[in-house]
C-alpha cells in the first residue's frame, strides 16, 4: 500500500479512526432499518370494511349504493357500514350494486 504511511503509530491511528467511523456507520444503518420497517408497518393497509354504503355527492349527501367492502365502484365515495347497517339500507330501498351484489349474501329481496 503506498498510499498510507510507513509507520506503525499513524496505521493504529489510523485504524482506531476507521473503527469508529464503522461504528458510527453500522449504528446509522440499524437505525435506518428500524426507522424503515416502522414505517411498513404502520403503512400496512387496514383490511377493508366488510360492508360500504356510497353516497351522491349533492350538497345533502344521501346513500346511493350498498357495496361489498373491497368492491371499487363508487369510490373514493363509501363510507364503511356494518352488515346490519347494510341490511337496513337495503331493505329501505338503497340499491344494491350491480356488480357486487351485496343482496345475494345478506339476503335481502
Amino acid at each position: 500500500m503506498s498510499e498510507s504511511p510507513p509507520d506503525l503509530p499513524r496505521l493504529q491511528a489510523i485504524e482506531t479512526y476507521l473503527r469508529l467511523l464503522l461504528n458510527r456507520v453500522q449504528q446509522r444503518v440499524a437505525e435506518v432499518e428500524q426507522w424503515q420497517a416502522t414505517r411498513r408497518a404502520s403503512a400496512r393497509p387496514s383490511s377493508p370494511p366488510d360492508w360500504t354504503v356510497q353516497m351522491n355527492v349533492s350538497a345533502d349527501p344521501r346513500p346511493v349504493a350498498v357495496h361489498h367492502g373491497e368492491c371499487t365502484v363508487g369510490q373514493p365515495r363509501v363510507r364503511p357500514i356494518t352488515r346490519q347497517g347494510a341490511i337496513e339500507a337495503l331493505t329501505a330501498g338503497v340499491e344494491a350494486c350491480a356488480l357486487c351484489r351485496p343482496d345475494r349474501e345478506l339476503q335481502v329481496d
